[in-house]
Order: C-alpha cells, then sequence, then structure tokens
C-alpha cells in the first residue's frame, strides 16, 4: 500500500507531530509549521495525532494510491482535484490509480496531505518528522517525483468522505510576555498590538518581522533554551518569531512566547501581510488551547 509522487511541489516533507526527546541534544523538533492545520488534517481521515502525513511547500502537488483511500488536505487557499474540485478542509474518497491534485492560490504557505492510515515511515529517533537541515528523518530530504511512501492500514473507510473543519483566519496573535520584555524598548507597543510586516525571508526557521525596531537593553544576556513561538529580538531590531525548525538555544533577549493555537497563523502568514501580536495571561492561552482541543475532538 503506497503514495506515489507525480509532482513534488517545492520542497515538500514527511512531518509527524514532532521530535521532543532531543532538545536537550540541540536537536530541533521539526513537525510540521502549522500543528493546528497539520492535526485537522489527521482528525478528517480518522488517523491517530501521532501519525505522519505530508507538509507540502510549493503548489502544485500530484500522487496517486494503489489502494482507495481517505484523504484530507489543509491550508491556506487549498484545493483538491480528483473526478471534480473539493475545497480544502474537507474529507475525500479517492479511488486506486486516480491522480489527485492539490493547487493552491497566493496566499498558499504550508498545506497538509493525510491519508488514512498515515505515512507509514519508520521513526528516527522517535519521530518520521524531516529536518532538512541536519539531514534527519526516515526520509532525510524533501520529497522527489517517482517517490513511494508506504501507507499505514486504514483507519476511516468511504462514508468518512465530506467532512469539513473550518479555521478563522484573523491576524490577531496571542502571547504570553517573554523573560526579557521588561528591558527591551518597544516591546510593551509590540505587545499591545502594533503591527509588523511578514518579511520575504521568512522560512520553516522562523518568520522575520519588519517594523518600529526593538531596541534592547542592559549587559548581554546568557544563552538560554528556545522553543518555537518564541519571539527573539536581534541585533537591528526586527523581531524573529520561531517556527518548528528553530534553535534549541538563542542569545538574543525574548520578548513574548506565541501561544500554541495562533503558531500556525504566524507561520502561514505570507510576505508583505500583516501581523498584531496581543498579550494574554496563562488563563486566556490555556483556556484557547482547551477550546481548540474540543474543536478538534469534533472532528
Amino acid at each position: 500500500m503506497t503514495l506515489r509522487v507525480i509532482e513534488p511541489g517545492l520542497r515538500s516533507t514527511v512531518q509527524d507531530a514532532g521530535r521532543f526527546d532531543h532538545w536537550r541534544s540541540a536537536v530541533p523538533q521539526a513537525g510540521p509549521a502549522d500543528p493546528l492545520a497539520f492535526q485537522a488534517a489527521l482528525r478528517l481521515v480518522g488517523n491517530d495525532p501521532l501519525d505522519a502525513g505530508i507538509e507540502i511547500v510549493g503548489l502544485p502537488f500530484r500522487f496517486t494510491l494503489d489502494v482507495p483511500r481517505l484523504i484530507a488536505v489543509t491550508g491556506r487557499d487549498v484545493t483538491v482535484r480528483t473526478r471534480g474540485t473539493i475545497r480544502g478542509w474537507t474529507s475525500a474518497f479517492a479511488r486506486a490509480g486516480e491522480e489527485v491534485t492539490i493547487a493552491g492560490g497566493e496566499r498558499s504557505r504550508f498545506s497538509y496531505l493525510a491519508v488514512s492510515g498515515g505515512i507509514a515511515v519508520a521513526p528516527v529517533l522517535g519521530s518520521r518528522a524531516t529536518y532538512l537541515q541536519a539531514g534527519i528523518g526516515p526520509i532525510p530530504r524533501a520529497l522527489a517525483a517517482g517517490d513511494e511512501l508506504p501507507i499505514g492500514p486504514a483507519r476511516r473507510g468511504a462514508d468518512g468522505a465530506g467532512r469539513t473543519a473550518l479555521r478563522s483566519d484573523d491576524s490577531r496573535i496571542l502571547v504570553l510576555r517573554g523573560p526579557h520584555a521588561d528591558r527591551v524598548r518597544g516591546a510593551e507597543a509590540l505587545l499591545r498590538g502594533r503591527p509588523y510586516i511578514v518579511s520575504e525571508s521568512s522560512d520553516r526557521m522562523g518568520v522575520r518581522l519588519e517594523g518600529p525596531p526593538l531596541a534592547p537593553g542592559g549587559a548581554e544576556i546568557l544563552s538560554i533554551g528556545v522553543v518555537p513561538g518564541a519571539v527573539q529580538v536581534p541585533h537591528g531590531g526586527q523581531p524573529i518569531v520561531l517556527l518548528a525548525d528553530g534553535q534549541t538555544t538563542g542569545g538574543y533577549p525574548v520578548v513574548a512566547t506565541v501561544t500554541s493555537v495562533d503558531l500556525g497563523r504566524v507561520a502561514q502568514a505570507a510576505p508583505g501581510e500583516t501581523l498584531s501580536f496581543y498579550e494574554v495571561d496563562c488563563a486566556a492561552a490555556l483556556e484557547a488551547l482547551r477550546a481548540v482541543r474540543r474543536w478538534l475532538e469534533r472532528l
């Protein structure tokens, strides 16, 4: 039982929830840049949250399956073409041998393909996630035309087609105050919604922002552990929001951390789009997380 790649996009990779057991060894977690969109795709086809799927960068992406399977694609401005055109965030049934095309619009950044049964490659360092910078993963490179990926036993059949999940598109990003906010001039304005523009140089390591520069004060800080979502202020004062492939330690001030439910919105923002950050407390962040989990459970 395999998925055969016909057209791979620009930099598509196999991903699962991420590699969390090796941060101490400075191995980034990898996993999806937009965790919520990835998990929604898995849920739509009945997969386990730890199953693997495909993160697609650069559409179109075309493939065939040698067995009939339920599939789902999530992301921004995505559609699935089989016998007809199906909008993204909707489960669909693909027949054996049928060519499936995933297409997108100008705002498409990271799209996620889930196949019922999951991409059944062997874990490496406890995860199926691909970390391209170090060549870590069961397929430690971007997918190429002709690749054949094994898929596991189906979790949901044709009667699961037509399920839909919708996510609002909001530029308001919820953040928690970072440990160095009080020593960075301009941080308060960032935490209260001052808009920043997404830079062309953003990637899976981090989203670079352009706007009024922030000014760190005081002595240099020691390197500390950082996580995806950390908003760092490097020399020059233009913030960077770390994503899935970001480093595990850093010596730049951290003025905020994006909440897990909004990290995907940051990753999906296209160059030139505007993001605004709003500080919330831990209770509000936890309630937002609980709401998202309830939504996922209903899929």
